[in-house]
């Protein structure tokens, strides 16, 4: 009985959790609704103005907004006991220190790209790991 309200649990527990994959799908389907709006509705959808903008030969214009994260992963202590086989083998190993794993810097970054053209959004790209939803 407590393998299956453990097992129960851990499947509950995941139903909360989104991939990466979701994610994005969400995020590129926020961008896919702003398409063929005016300039200054896509500016307000956006939420601010753009980080760039470029004017090309024919007449198009690229904005381009970014954005860019940092939080530090604390990691696992050096001396965090577990279960190792020192000594004895597998078969009756001690309680012993093992390595941990140290903070880490983690970035994320997102660039969205929107073509305009003739005053309206005609297209769009986006690249990154950090994209993940539109906040205006």
């Amino acid at each position: 009985m407590p393998r299956l309200f453990l097992a129960l649990f851990f499947l509950l527990s995941l139903a909360g959790c989104t991939t990466r994959v979701e994610r994005e799908a969400v995020f590129d389907n926020q961008l896919r609704e702003m398409a063929g709006a005016p300039e200054a509705r896509l500016l307000s959808s956006m939420g601010r103005i753009p980080d760039n903008s470029y004017q090309l030969e024919d007449g198009t214009k690229i904005l381009q907004w970014r954005w860019d994260t940092s939080y530090i992963d604390p990691g696992v202590p050096a001396f965090y006991p577990r279960y190792g086989g020192w000594g004895r083998g597998w078969s009756g190993g001690w309680w012993a220190p093992m390595g941990g794993f140290p903070p880490t810097l983690v970035r994320q970054n997102c660039i969205v790209e929107w073509t305009m053209a003739s005053g309206s959004a005609t297209g769009y790209r986006w690249q990154g790991n950090g994209c993940q939803k539109i906040t205006p």
